[in-house]
């Protein structure tokens, strides 16, 4: 089945992350990158961030071996991943879809990493484990500024801290295997919206992925080989009281080149109810979705009445939805 190629010129606003301190965020570099950064995710809910603090050496060592030496696993170890809360495990044997995918829980703790490390290679693989983590625990350090700066220029930096221990982290690498030598590219992944807070997504210099604009035109990802793409998820989108904007996405493979992957996702706590602070809430910025808990909502997104709608969170707990007394109150 044949994709839809993203036919315009128009191009992800680019961000550089290269003069921005994390620990000193009071700069005129940092307000100038807040800025671009909360421009962005009003309009899009993604940028492409440059952060070139990760080595390509990293890179290459995460995608050049530890990745391929994960894939090229026997099916049933890799099955081994699977888990009962969607999203957290093992994602493959799709019809018509050449893709697999492994989920690490806190890869970017030595705990989480090894715990996963060890499901799939009980005698050890040392390398593979110290290039998981010290990958995740880097880019979970882009994710944490990404989403300060946002709460910054929101005026509610308070709710920082709060933010940081209601949130865990997750690494899904995934395989997309080319098509082979087919002219016309294939879907890869499925239009979707992410339900978590913030995706940072690295690639291994395939492109693949595009994003679908608020007019409903579909346009390419090309980061660079320091680049990074920010995509929102519907769970920032709701605590932000709709400020920021979680868009669809999708993945288009072609060519003759496997496309590889690696994604951290700031995920809330399942017990964490979502709901955007008061201060976000006024007579100019009505409240537009009901509190939820986050895992109740992913399961909705899961059921067979969740995915027949193209916009799950307004279905699931906008204040205007039309099952909204059905629904109840989930939190």
């Amino acid at each position: 089945m044949g994709a839809e190629t993203a036919a315009s010129e128009r191009r992800l606003s680019k961000i550089d992350f290269s003069d921005v301190n994390s620990s000193n965020p009071g700069t005129r570099s940092w307000a100038a990158v807040r800025a671009r950064v909360m421009q962005a995710m009003e309009s899009d809910g993604c940028f492409e961030a440059v952060y070139p603090r990760i080595s390509s050496e990293l890179r290459d060592s995460l995608f050049g071996t530890a990745m391929k030496e994960l894939f090229a696993l026997p099916l049933e170890t890799k099955l081994q991943n699977i888990c009962d809360k969607p999203f957290h495990g093992y994602l493959g044997q799709i019809p018509y879809l050449s893709y697999e995918s492994l989920a690490i829980m806190d890869a970017p703790f030595s705990y989480g990493a090894q715990s996963f490390t060890s499901l799939m290679w009980p005698s050890g693989n040392s390398t593979f484990c110290e290039t998981v983590q010290s990958f995740s625990e880097q880019v979970m350090e882009l994710e944490e500024t990404v989403r300060r700066m946002v709460l910054e220029s929101l005026g509610v930096e308070k709710y920082c801290v709060a933010q940081t221990e209601s949130t865990r982290f997750l690494l899904r690498v995934s395989e997309y295997g080319a098509p082979q030598g087919e002219e016309e590219k294939k879907l890869g992944l499925v239009p979707h919206r992410d339900k978590n807070t913030l995706a940072i997504v690295c690639q291994n210099q395939v492109d693949g992925l595009e994003i679908e604009t608020k007019d409903g035109e579909w346009i390419p990802a090309t980061p660079s080989p320091a680049s990074f793409i920010v995509i929102a998820g519907d769970a920032f989108r709701a605590w932000t009281n709709g400020r920021v904007y979680s868009p669809l996405h999708r993945i288009v493979v072609g060519g003759d080149t496997t496309r590889y992957s690696a994604i951290i996702f700031s995920i809330p706590k399942d017990e964490v109810v979502i709901q955007a602070p008061p201060e976000l809430v006024d007579e100019e910025h009505p409240s537009l979705f009901r509190p939820f808990l986050y895992n109740k909502y992913v399961h909705y997104c899961v059921s067979e009445e969740g995915m027949k709608v193209k916009c799950q969170l307004d279905s699931y707990c906008g204040v205007d939805a039309e099952n909204l007394e059905k629904q109840g109150d989930e939190a």
